[in-house]
């Protein structure tokens, strides 16, 4: 069933205003914490954790919910609406700074983060299954994937392309990155997160009418741990968005104090998210080429090769900017191909146990997205503290600094690694996928072993 161009711009809009969120979060939450809040790096990365052991219980829930609801809009496109503008309100909370004592600041912190937790779960658990119920070609799916992707890229360049100049122009000094400079990031950030959401779920349609899911919640959970190819792209998700989610966290220290310059953020991220929105264009065919498993694997030595530069480089502005070339690459090719191979990967779970969890399988894959990013913080915050940082200095000790810079460069390697082991038992291709389809038309969906 061929998509118009129309509806497949309107589901990538979804990524692109979730994704203003994320890399709002992910890039200057933790120091607006630490820097403007006042939070110890060490209780600002536990917020981090926290929130994502709420959303352990949170999104597969959701997403469970999801794939039981039946409305005259469809199974997933209510929630994203009832959900997009409380999502922007709470993420815009996020960056306001009261003066109250640090027990209020730490208690405000917790509050509005669970809160904006609850409602980009509430949009992101059925924004992830509806490619699944808006057709069932496999080519059109990885294209969805690629237009949600440069959505997701789209924004990541152009958050970071603007945010310090944004921070700085707006800030009391006109120059420095104050609390009211990220105040205002984070309302202007808000409103293109609700706008864009508010597009995803009013421009896309669901026409596919899965039979109704009468399984448990516990049958569906066990059914996830049968299906090989899900549990190989969870663990994929986690370790390549571990390297997203340090490397965009992280970038503001290595930029600040061991690059020496907060102009490098924009400099280094903004590299970064370019890359996607130009291989993305060709990120389809050359899946179609040489398959989901290789394309992970490329990704992941991509990311291995981007921590070894950052290495190399030292303060050579070159090379750190070929470290972000290869870091932009690792994006090019890992989550289109994901967000492609989840449909295949419902429908293979569905194939094999007779159980249909679309919404549960991308619950637990966007858990394991926001896992990594609360572990990251939470280890960003953990190595800045064992590395001697102190957020109420401007100039922080040698051995900080020197820290900083490996702790830049090894982690990325870490994670590119482990994400290709992780990736390795994957085993779905086109011409098994094929099959799997012809005996699922044919009423052949039973639980095989």
């Amino acid at each position: 069933m061929k998509l118009t161009i129309r509806e497949r711009v309107c589901y990538g809009c979804g990524d692109l205003g979730s994704q203003f969120a994320y890399n709002l979060v992910t890039t200057y939450l933790m120091i607006f914490f630490t820097d403007i809040l006042g939070l110890s790096s060490v209780a600002a990365g536990t917020i981090f954790l926290i929130a994502t052991a709420f959303d352990a219980i949170n999104d597969p829930v959701m997403g469970s919910i999801a794939d039981h609801t039946k409305t005259k809009h469809g199974s997933y496109r209510p929630f994203m609406m009832a959900a997009a503008i409380p999502y922007g309100i709470f993420l815009a909370l996020c960056f306001v700074a009261p003066d109250w004592s640090y027990g209020g600041k730490l208690a405000w912190a917790y509050a509005v983060y669970l809160l904006y937790v609850v409602f980009s779960t509430m949009f992101q658990m059925p924004y992830g299954s509806l490619s699944n119920v808006m057709t069932d070609d496999i080519k059109e799916r990885t294209i969805l994937g690629a237009f949600r992707d440069w959505g997701a890229n789209l924004a990541g360049f152009l958050l970071n392309m603007f945010a310090v100049t944004i921070i700085t122009g707006s800030s009391a000094d006109g120059k420095s990155m104050d609390g009211k400079g990220y105040l205002t990031l984070g309302i202007i950030i808000a409103v293109c997160c609700i706008f864009f959401t508010l597009v995803a779920a009013l421009g896309t349609k669901e026409r596919i009418r899965p039979p109704k899911n009468t399984a448990k919640f516990s049958e569906s959970l066990k059914s996830i741990g049968q299906n090989k190819p899900a549990l190989c792209i969870l663990f994929m998700v986690f370790f390549i968005n571990s390297f997203v989610a340090f490397r965009s966290t992280f970038t503001t220290y290595y930029a600040i104090y061991y690059l020496g310059s907060e102009k490098m953020i924009p400099l280094i991220l903004t590299t970064m998210y370019t890359l996607p929105l130009l291989g993305l264009l060709f990120v389809p065919k050359l899946i179609e080429m040489i398959g989901n498993k290789r394309m992970f694997m490329i990704s992941g030595l991509c990311a291995m090769i981007s921590g070894g530069l950052s290495l190399l480089a030292g303060t050579n502005s070159l090379l750190v900017i070929l470290s972000a070339i290869f870091g932009g690459l690792t994006l090019s090719g890992v989550f289109a191909n994901i967000w492609g191979c989840m449909p295949n990967v419902a429908d293979y779970g569905q194939w094999k146990t007779g159980i249909r969890a679309p919404g549960l399988i991308y619950g637990l894959a966007t858990f394991a997205i926001k896992l990594a990013v609360a572990l990251s913080t939470y280890l960003v915050g953990w190595l800045l503290d064992w590395g001697g940082y102190d957020g109420g200095q401007a100039v922080q000790a040698a051995q900080t600094v020197h820290f900083i810079y490996l702790a830049n460069g090894i982690l990325p390697i870490i994670f590119g690694l482990i994400g290709i082991v992780m990736i390795l038992p994957y085993d779905l291709n086109n011409e098994k996928m094929r099959k799997i389809k012809e005996e699922m038309s044919a009423g052949k969906a039973l639980t095989r072993k």
